[in-house]
């Protein structure tokens, strides 16, 4: 007997085949990220079977999309205005930033609703910014047109060689004004907005795993990216928290060789800003951190409020030591994490002391200045040094 379905619940997983097609997803990567089989997804997509709303919400978990945006979608909740939209860099725009009679970085001229807004990233000369710019939009157009291509590496690849270029350049200025918004310019072939709420973010880990594994193999330290729901189960068990924090993220696995085994003692929850939700990933930190592995919350900080209200800085999210944010408390009164790495630097780090003894770092990844590789090493051998192998 087939089953006749309303055309509002038809025109619910209508729009949730096009968001999978649109973040570049296989019905067996929807599958493996919900670790169900690819005919469940099937079942779904041809009307077999019907979704709850659990498991609805545990979809657009998986592919990255906003409950309430979705709703939007398909009609069951009031649009609302939207004064967010970014302003995008204007092709082959740019001059230097000068203060006090000397050149010390790049203002990028940016479109928005017609005007202009400029933004400065200092350390960066105008010629490299110009060169840059030409080299990161050629391989995001290229997506547009390319079926073997994921998002996520060609935006990892290209953050990778803007950060390695310019080291000491704010990564979190790179990231959020370079990478992000040539993207939404020449990205098309799907929404880039909505792309980029996944792909973004998986890129950033994608790039620590690579950067980091280059970084940390002398000492016998590698990354794994947990980049499937299966991949985080299986860290979770191994450290005997799953039972415990159940659906709680994380996002690498922190692993260190002793003779010819790796062993896991830690992992890194990656934020590309702080809007994410930090909350999801306190429960299984502190888990963590009580079965004696290291934690740690790495984030790019990356925040500018649009105009017309706001100027474009990337502050981040933390606020100040005298007027702190109630996420600077996740670190530094709650101890939720073994410490923060932030790659803002515009963000402010902890004073030499905090209630609970955690601190934020905020440094650049240029080779002697970034905190995390010593604090890793460090944390290996303490795990090493408790634990009887």
């Amino acid at each position: 007997m087939t089953t006749i379905y309303d055309q509002r619940y038809i025109k619910l997983v209508e729009r949730l085949i096009e968001i999978r097609q649109e973040v570049q997803f296989t019905q067996v990567d929807l599958a493996l990220s919900l670790a169900l089989d690819q005919s469940t997804v099937s079942k779904v997509e041809n009307f077999d079977r019907r979704l709850d709303v659990i498991e609805l919400f545990d979809w657009l978990k998986a592919l990255g999309y906003s409950p309430k945006k979705f709703l939007h979608d398909i009609g069951w909740l009031d649009q609302e205005t939207n004064n967010g939209i970014p302003a995008l860099p204007v092709p082959g725009k740019a001059e230097p930033f000068i203060e006090d009679g000397i050149v010390k970085g790049t203002i990028i001229e940016m479109a928005w609703r017609g005007q202009r807004k400029d933004v400065v990233i200092e350390g960066l000369p105008v010629q490299d910014y110009l060169a840059m710019e030409v080299h990161i939009a050629s391989m995001f157009k290229a997506l547009n047109t390319s079926t073997n291509s994921k998002s996520r590496e060609v935006i990892a690849y290209a953050l990778q060689g803007a950060i390695s270029s310019h080291p000491d350049v704010n990564p979190s200025d790179i990231y959020h004004h370079i990478i992000y918004r040539l993207y939404l310019r020449e990205y098309n072939r799907t929404q880039a907005d909505r792309s980029w709420v996944r792909a973004g973010g998986e890129a950033i880990e994608l790039f620590l795993e690579k950067h980091y594994n280059s970084v940390l193999q002398n000492h016998g330290i590698c990354l794994v990216w947990l980049s499937s729901d299966p991949k985080r189960a299986s860290a979770l068990s191994e450290m005997g928290i799953q039972d415990m924090v159940g659906e709680s993220k994380l996002d690498i696995a922190l692993y260190g060789r002793l003779e010819d085994e790796l062993v896991l003692f830690g992992g890194i929850h990656v934020k590309a800003s702080l809007a994410e939700r930090v909350t999801d990933d306190v429960p299984c930190s502190r888990a963590m951190m009580e079965k004696g592995y290291a934690s740690y919350l790495l984030t790019f900080d990356a925040k500018s409020y649009p105009p017309p209200t706001g100027d474009l800085v990337n502050y981040g999210e933390f606020g100040t030591l005298n007027e702190p944010s109630n996420k600077r408390d996740y670190i530094e009164s709650h101890g939720d994490f073994s410490a923060c790495f932030c790659y803002n630097t515009r963000t402010v780090p902890s004073a030499p002391s905090t209630k609970s003894g955690k601190k934020i770092l905020v440094s650049t990844f240029s080779p002697g200045k970034d905190q995390l590789p010593k604090e890793v090493v460090r944390a290996w051998k303490q795990f090493r040094s408790l634990r009887s192998f």
